[in-house]
């Protein structure tokens, strides 16, 4: 499963990734997910055997905050609802386990509104003073990723879930400023590209593409360097150690690593047995670094 920081999921897609989740926390002996093709699945999805009852939600589509909140909402009231009437099939679910927290998982958090609705449903649980509820210590909560940061990069890290981070757009003036604002590093792509290629027009629109590569590039790793740190050292760890290769390579001036595709494709496939981002943003990064380092002294042609 692709996963992203802003991703929008769909609702069993998010279901599913909430499971996962729990059981990486749990293992599959203490968390029991409840399938919900049979008749309903009772107002929640699964439950832990330290007595924490889990329902997943996520509307259809992105939606503004104040319908978020409303969607949240509804969903947690119908849910509890369930949970307080559906008195026979909770306590064939837990036996003789009591429930102390009820938690409707949720990929985005963003109202403090659900906490005073939690809060609410909190007290109508309390007041059915229900067989398998714990009276004493019972609570309604909202978790959001943010919960499961641990276990999502444990998910990442075992290839569960594959990280894919999103492209910005970066227009063509951008581009422009780029290679005004460092003419002399763009100057040095243009002359080792030229080595390669003597159509100018063609240099022109490969260097472009690249330089928009190594922006996109660069916003990645900054963005792994704040939010995924192991990913990001995977990746700055490979990218040093071939660097290092290519000087051994520029002594044999082998014709086939002087070709750009053959740079790429190289960084590429090392990237891709060391670190377990998206094909997609490792092909990227592989293009944006081979940019960075035609402009500065990593690589050159001979």
């Amino acid at each position: 499963m692709d996963i992203s920081p802003d991703k929008i999921w769909l609702p069993k897609e998010w279901e599913s990734h909430a499971n996962d989740l729990l059981r990486e926390r749990y293992t599959s002996a203490k968390y029991i997910s409840i399938p919900d093709h049979d008749k309903g699945d009772g107002g929640i999805e699964g439950f832990s055997l330290d007595g924490y009852a889990y329902q997943m939600y996520c509307p259809e589509g992105a939606v503004p905050v104040s319908v978020l909140y409303e969607k949240q909402r509804d969903k947690m009231t119908k849910d509890i609802g369930k949970f307080i009437n559906n008195k026979s099939k909770m306590k064939g679910f837990f036996g003789n386990l009591k429930i102390k927290r009820w938690i409707l998982i949720v990929p985005e958090h963003k109202s403090k509104d659900m906490v005073i609705h939690a809060t609410k449903k909190t007290e109508d649980v309390r007041s059915e003073n229900l067989e398998y509820v714990d009276n004493n210590d019972f609570r309604v909560l909202i978790w959001d990723r943010d919960e499961f940061r641990k276990e999502e990069a444990q998910l990442l890290a075992s290839g569960v879930a594959i990280l894919k981070l999103d492209e910005i757009n970066v227009p063509d003036q951008d581009v422009e400023n780029y290679q005004e604002k460092d003419p002399e590093f763009v100057s040095n792509m243009t002359r080792k590209l030229n080595k390669i290629n003597n159509d100018t027009n063609s240099v022109k629109k490969g260097q472009d593409r690249l330089l928009k590569k190594a922006i996109i590039s660069q916003n990645m790793l900054n963005e792994l360097k704040q939010d995924y740190a192991e990913f990001y050292e995977q990746i700055t760890s490979v990218v040093m150690k071939r660097a290092d290769q290519l000087d051994i390579e520029a002594l044999d001036a082998e014709p086939e690593t002087q070709k750009l595709g053959y740079q790429v494709k190289t960084l590429q496939s090392q990237l891709q047995a060391k670190c377990n981002l998206h094909y997609d943003n490792l092909d990227t990064i592989s293009h944006g670094t081979i940019a960075d380092w035609l402009m500065n002294c990593t690589l050159d042609f001979n």
